[in-house]
């Protein structure tokens, strides 16, 4: 029988986020139920709704999440009711290519399902009082429930709390496999990651976990410090003077590599001229639609740089999210150190503000309910405060 929950519905691109009843369908075959617990605040969530890409309106937004499965579908097997699973973006399709060599974001039939709106197993499972409602990015985390494809919940171990495991499903996630997967980040190597907030801030701890030495870029002071705290050589604003030098004395002494996490064109030229010759650069920020970045392709040949495209950590989220998992338990990985502030679900506006002004590292929403759960928000977060 299908539910009723509550979700944020963005109706106009630029517009704030409404807080509405909605109906969710039953899973079907190859789907499941969970109950939200809690959801990350990605700055691709801020950039969709600011109408950065198109996207089928009216919509429910979110793809960090970290649930509670409550239903099974038809056919659905190695998941159990009340188990605890991150939620992930890229279930694939299971069949083609790309899934069956562990690649399932680059799944064709998967993209274009979360470029309608729907789910990789059938429509989206969303409506509201005006008919049919778009799904983002195959989860729409933004809600008190959702039905999304089995493929997307990936079981959590006892011991993660559930805003850690919400981040994992995508900040974690993306910035660590850059890191591992895509320039397999050596030790002893030199590295720049641009941008520090939830992405960047997740692929410098994997350097470090890696054994390079790393350094961080970000206009934030208060990001730069946290960098600092957690291991970087050294944390820069790339607004400053010293960043030209840097470049300047590239050609001898560049980085090894580099991995931007931003999504704008200075910020992509700079992890460009920093590295070396011979240097890896490994793209994760999205920029706008139809907004081209000059890339000066006589500095790149000449001296044999890469540029890598990283999505999604890569690799299959089967396979990456319990590795992470597992050095988070062991103390390798201080995830929490990317927690900065939470919010209820009804405040989501306000904490897509935080994210648009870049006030610390991720924000977090607490979307729990009362009651005993093997998955939950921790007591100790800091709550949200109106920053200057």
């Amino acid at each position: 029988m299908p539910i009723e929950t509550t979700a944020a519905v963005l109706r106009a691109f630029g517009r704030p986020l409404a807080i509405e009843p909605v109906t969710l369908r039953d899973p079907g075959p190859g789907e499941v139920l969970v109950r939200m617990v809690a959801a990350g605040v990605c700055h691709s969530d801020v950039g969709q709704a600011d109408g950065e890409w198109e996207f089928p309106l009216p919509a429910v937004l979110g793809h960090e999440g970290a649930a509670l499965i409550e239903a099974l579908g038809p056919g659905v097997a190695g998941l159990e009711a009340g188990q605890a699973v991150v939620l992930s973006l890229a279930p694939g399709c299971g069949a083609c290519a790309h899934c069956v060599t562990g690649r399932p974001i680059r799944c064709q039939r998967a993209l274009r399902a979360m470029t309608n709106g729907e789910l990789v197993t059938g429509a989206s499972p969303l409506r509201g009082a005006g008919g049919p409602i778009a799904a983002y990015s195959l989860l729409a985390c933004f809600a008190g429930h959702a039905v999304v494809a089995a493929q997307s919940a990936v079981p959590l171990p006892p011991g993660v709390p559930a805003e850690i495991a919400a981040l994992i499903g995508c900040a974690v996630l993306t910035g660590f496999g850059a890191a591992v997967e895509t320039l397999h980040v050596a030790a002893g190597t030199r590295g720049a990651v641009i941008g520090l907030g939830g992405v960047g801030m997740s692929a410098l701890q994997a350097a470090l976990v890696c054994g390079a030495e790393v350094a961080g870029f970000d206009p934030q002071s208060e990001r730069r410090s946290r960098a600092e705290a957690l291991g970087a050589g050294t944390a820069i604003d790339p607004d400053s003077e010293g960043v030209e030098d840097l470049i300047k004395k590239a050609p001898e002494e560049g980085f090894d590599w580099s991995i931007v996490t931003v999504g704008n064109a200075p910020a992509m030229r700079m992890g460009i001229d920093l590295t070396r010759p011979g240097g890896k650069i490994a793209i994760v920020g999205l920029m706008p639609e139809n907004v081209p970045v000059p890339v000066d392709f006589l500095d790149l040949v000449t001296y044999e740089k890469v540029i890598l495209g990283s999505a999604y950590g890569s690799v299959s989220p089967e396979v990456l999210i319990p590795r992470i998992v597992s050095l988070y338990l062991s103390g390798a990985l201080p995830l929490g150190e990317l927690v900065s502030a939470r919010f209820k679900l009804d405040q989501i506006n306000e904490a897509f503000a935080a994210s648009r002004e870049a006030r610390g590292i991720r924000a977090v929403l607490d979307i729990s309910s009362a009651g005993p759960s093997n998955l939950a928000i921790t007591s100790d977060l800091p709550a949200y405060h109106p920053g200057p």
